[in-house]
């Protein structure tokens, strides 16, 4: 993962699980999609530069969420200070009931 020190809106305290998996699939996006453009235009510094904020925001969200809910990817696993693998306990993402989405 990238060291950034970007200041964006998942490093606050009091957001909610919903507001950082919205941050997450947001950036994630974003991220992708510049990864397809960046394939056509290798030369746009200004793309580069969004694709590195993308990334950070999105690596900033997972870290988060991984802290306060449980890891959403393999890489964010931290079960050093357990004696179970109770991490697998926290619902899936999409058994989370979201207010307005399908």
């Amino acid at each position: 993962m990238m060291n950034c020190e970007c200041n964006c809106t998942c490093q606050k305290n009091d957001i909610s699980r919903e507001q950082l998996m919205d941050i997450i699939d947001q950036a994630s996006f974003a991220q992708y999609d510049m990864l397809l453009y960046l394939d056509t235009h290798p030369d746009d510094a200004e793309a580069f530069a969004y694709y590195r904020k993308q990334t950070c925001i999105r690596e900033d969200a997972l870290k988060q969420y991984a802290q306060h809910y449980g890891p959403l990817t393999m890489d964010l696993i931290d079960d050093t200070c357990s004696d179970s693998w109770k991490w697998m306990m926290q619902p899936w993402p999409w058994e989370i009931k979201k207010k307005g989405r399908c």
